[in-house]
This record gives C-alpha cells, structure tokens and sequence, in this order.
C-alpha cells in the first residue's frame, strides 16, 4: 500500500496533457517538503501510525495577545482590502523590528508585506531579473530558490557547500561562478536545511563580493528567532556599504508560530520595493487583513513565548544530534539555528539493499524509513545534496524520541 501512494505521488503530468503546459511551468518541479508531508499525511489518513519529521512548522501554538488582535479585528470589522504595501500600523512595526532587532532602517516606502516570506522572495526575484540573468544559490538550498529564480525567467547557479566543510559558505566558489550575467545573490540564515547561521565574517566576504561585482543581495532571514548556544543573528544588510544593495526578507511564521497566518515582509531600496509592490499589485494585492492586524500584535508585543519555545527547540536539537551521532553509519553537523538536521547518509549506499533494490540516492533511503518504520523525512536531492536527508525536530519531545527510535532501527536494518 505505501509503495503504491509513494509512486501515486511520484507521477509526472501525462504525455497528452503536457502541451498545456509552459516550458517555465514545467522546468520546475513541486516542493518536495510539500509532496512528501502529503505523503505522510495521506498515510495516516488510511490507518498507518506515521511519524512525520517533514515540515517546517512549529508545534507551539500561536501567543494568545495575538490570536485576540485576530479576534478583535474581526470584530471591529477589519475585513477589507488594505494598501498593497500593507496596513500602516504593520508597515511601522516591521520597520521598529528591523530597526530594534536587524540594525536596519528603512522607510515606510523601502517595506512590502506579503502572504508570507516566500512571496516576498518570490516579489523581489520578479522585480529584479530580466530573461538569462543569473542568480548565485549557496547550496544545500531550499528548493524554493531554484524553482523561483526559474519563475522569474532567470537561471539559478548553484554553488556547492558540502557536508566535509560543514556546510559553510563557498565564498570562493561563489565568487568563481560569476558572470557577466549574474545579478543577485541569495542567502539564506539561519539555513533551511542545514542550520548553519552566517558569521559576521562569512557575511562580510558575500557583502564584499555583492560590491566588487555589482550584485545585489536577496537575504532570507525568517529563521532569524531561532539560533542556539548563544550565537547571534547577523543581517548582512546592517554592514557597511552592503545596505543599498540588500533586500531583507523575513515573517512571523517561524519566531511566532504563525505558519498559517501567511504574513512576510521585505524591506531594501526603494525602486525594488517600489517595484516589488507592482508585481504583488497584479498578484494577490494585499496580505490578509486580519493576519496583518495579528501580526502588529506578534511584532510590538512580548517575547516571552519565543523565548520558550527557543529554549525548547535547542533541548530537541541536543537530543536529536545525540541520537543521530550515535550511528557511525551517519554523518552528522550539529544545526545552530532553525529546526532540521540535515544529515549524510551516503554511508549507506554501498552495496545495502531495500525491498530487493540497491540503496543508491537519499530518496531510497527515505522511501525505506517510510516502508520499514512509518517515519517520514525529506531526501537530501530537493535541496541539491543526494548524500544527505532532512529531519524536522519541530515535533513533541515525545513523538520526536519515537522518529528517533525508528530512524535508529532503520539503519539497523541496513547493517
């Protein structure tokens, strides 16, 4: 049965459909964070007791001061559309937040609120690119970038960082793939998928190489709240000389467990948020009304929740390496912030076998954990590193210990 819906999900559009389609369209492929949290999903529905380690997605739940501005607009009748740009009361407190938290300041004019972090991206990667610029991606990468770029008509140049230099910034690779063509450079830091948090020094080099070559810089930072053992949150657009080049981007749905409330923001230059703006004018006009109220509350209130929910993900994180690096057969990089372990297992692909087939890619190894231990994670290939795979401990201590417990016996079984 499980096989069956792993290749239910698996399947591409038909041969006689695919005239329909854009080239664009079908140059990029679905999220596989989203195909394979349906999978999981769509497992449990029909009776299996899935452990699902996927998604993104805090488990606490959204502060209560919040959840009542929500329900206050609401009942104030705040239901309709507001400025594209966003509500004014938003646009000051994303400005107080970036100023008070990022070093950053900006006008009411350089912000864009946006249905969530993704759009802002997506909003920015439009408004800056024309048909064959191309666009630096450190990678692993969250396969959004990629698809996105594409999107925009543009053509994402993936830089390696490989697990053997932790994963760091490729600074000199970076610098060795640009081109004539090249645009922008995006980062993303705290990572999705690898936890590594940018220092100061690695953000300096990328703001020294966007000014050498003349290239702007789209910094995804909506992993900003969540970074362990004291390290500190560095935005690249706070240092000299990187901020007229520089669009940040960030949103309540990680620090304030807003995942669904689908409220991001950016802030940059003035002609980009200008221009930024346009293209959500044609797209969605504003963010949710509602949402927007909410997130004034999340934004200018206390911080007591992400503090405690901080404290938590850093206990999980600690038992999640723990285990992990218990079996030799896995490579394994400690995250320093957001909520995944992105860990090698390319240990395993000599000579194991799985259902009667040779174990050669990390979707093999993913589809075993799902067939063997009903655990579901995300393979390594959709953030461009086939060695590793991508685990969520954004789950109670609880069901994490049982994932854990699975992955273990997993692995046991390839021995």
């Amino acid at each position: 049965m499980k096989r069956q819906l792993l290749k239910r999900f698996s399947k591409q559009t038909p041969a006689a459909q695919r005239y329909l389609l854009s080239r664009t369209v079908e140059s990029i492929e679905e999220s596989q964070t989203i195909a394979f949290t349906a999978r999981a999903r769509e497992l449990r529905r029909t009776g299996h007791d899935i452990v699902s380690m996927t998604a993104g997605e805090p488990d606490f739940p959204t502060p209560a001061h919040v959840r009542a501005a929500a329900i206050e607009a609401i009942e104030s009748g705040f239901t309709r559309y507001t400025a594209v740009q966003g509500f004014p009361d938003l646009i000051d407190a994303v400005i107080a937040k970036f100023s008070r938290e990022n070093g950053l300041h900006f006008t009411p004019e350089q912000i864009v609120v946006t249905t969530g972090a993704k759009q802002a991206l997506a909003n920015a990667l439009l408004a800056i690119c024309n048909i064959g610029d191309e666009v630096l991606v450190p990678a692993p990468v969250w396969g959004t970038y990629p698809a996105l770029i594409r999107l925009a008509g543009a053509v994402p140049v993936i830089v390696p960082s490989p697990l053997q230099a932790r994963f760091r910034p490729n600074i000199a690779g970076l610098r060795a793939a640009v081109t004539s063509r090249t645009r922008a450079i995006v980062i993303n830091t705290p990572c999705n998928p690898t936890g590594v948090v940018y220092t100061r020094e690695e953000l300096e080099a990328v703001a020294a190489l966007a000014r050498e070559c003349d290239l702007l810089i789209l910094s995804d930072e909506v992993y900003e709240g969540m970074i362990f053992d004291g390290r500190t949150h560095v935005s690249v657009g706070s240092l000299p000389g990187a901020g007229d080049r520089t669009v940040t981007i960030s949103g309540v749905s990680k620090t304030y467990a807003m995942t669904g409330w689908r409220i991001g923001f950016l802030g940059g230059p003035p002609a980009i948020a200008h221009a930024a703006a346009k293209v959500q004018s044609q797209m969605t006009s504003n963010a949710n009304s509602i949402a927007q109220k909410a997130a004034v509350a999340a934004l200018m209130g206390p911080r007591d929740s992400i503090t405690t929910m901080v404290s938590e993900f850093q206990k999980r994180r600690d038992l999640a390496v723990r285990s992990l690096q218990s079996l030799p057969e896995l490579d394994v990089v400690a995250p320093e912030g957001a909520m995944f372990c992105f860990f090698g297992v390319g240990r395993l692909f000599f000579g194991r076998t799985t259902a009667g087939a040779a174990l050669s890619s990390s979707t093999d190894f993913v589809e075993h954990l799902l067939d063997r231990q009903d655990v579901a994670l995300v393979p390594g290939a959709a953030f461009g590193d086939d060695a590793c795979v991508r685990m969520s401990f954004a789950l109670p201590s609880t069901e994490l210990q049982e994932g854990l417990r699975r992955i273990t016996l997993a692995v046991e079984q390839l021995r």
